[in-house]
């Protein structure tokens, strides 16, 4: 039951990111960044990155697979297309809404998004609920 509930948020999440336009690709392209840097610029990381930013640039796309995933049984890959698609869930959301937040100094600009901050809070809570 809990996996049904997760694919329903994770589909309604993937919607409206969508809708929103919100991708997963800049948050990725930031991880890639911090890596390469400290790690080297090996040409298998950057492989890896490039697959992980390509699939994380369809977004809500890649949510509702992850959803469609974890609703026949494919817990594991479901959950890593969510966070690929969302932006690295939680670390997302705190990139979508709070520093926004900080840089502007109050919270219009990341509430004027409310249809991607709410794609991604559903998809946070999809990951956390399937089993």
């Amino acid at each position: 039951m809990r996996n049904k509930v997760a694919m329903v948020l994770a589909i309604l999440a993937g919607v409206l990111l969508l809708n929103a336009g919100v991708t997963g690709a800049a948050t990725w392209e930031t991880i890639q960044n911090f890596v390469v840097g400290f790690l080297g610029d090996h040409w298998a990381l950057i492989l890896v990155f490039r697959a992980l930013i390509f699939i994380a640039s369809f977004g809500g796309v890649a949510v509702i697979c992850g959803g469609v995933l974890i609703g026949a049984g494919r817990t594991l890959a479901g959950k890593l297309f969510i966070m690929l698609g969302a932006g690295a869930g939680l670390l997302g959301l705190v990139l979508a809404v709070i520093l926004p937040w900080f840089r502007q100094g109050s919270a219009s600009l990341a509430l004027g998004t409310a249809t991607g901050t709410f794609g991604i809070i559903f998809s946070v809570a999809a990951r956390m609920m399937a089993k």
